[in-house]
């Protein structure tokens, strides 16, 4: 389910999984580009990563904060996704029309000849 905030009378979408945590304002093109950039990792690797920071911690507190670090990460992503997904969607659910007529015989080329290219 889509969350929004009001900024400023502007209503803007919100992929945070909560609100206990620093937030930042972003535009959306670019995060969909930095979800892009993002590598694709197997599960094993993934969980392989998680337990190699978690063994870095020397005390619960590090420990609580390396775990909330991973679960907010992923589950943001994943939310990102999810939104990025429903607007490819609604984007290719939309009809495909013809909306005009271009007569390409009738564009000047600027009267050039350009079998030179």
């Amino acid at each position: 389910m889509e969350k929004y905030v009001d900024i400023n009378g502007i209503q803007v979408l919100d992929v945070t999984p909560d609100y206990n945590r620093p937030l930042a304002l972003v535009d959306l093109t670019v995060l969909n580009k930095l979800t892009l950039l993002l590598q694709k990792d197997t599960f094993s690797n993934i969980r392989h990563n998680f337990r190699e920071n978690i063994m870095q911690t020397e005390n619960l507190a590090e420990l609580v904060q390396a775990s909330e670090d991973f679960i907010a990460f992923h589950r943001t992503v994943n939310l990102i996704r999810e939104v990025c997904q429903k607007d490819v969607n609604q984007i290719n659910d939309e009809p495909v029309g013809v909306l005009g007529h271009i007569d390409l015989d009738d564009i000047d080329t600027c009267g050039r000849d350009h079998t030179e290219y």
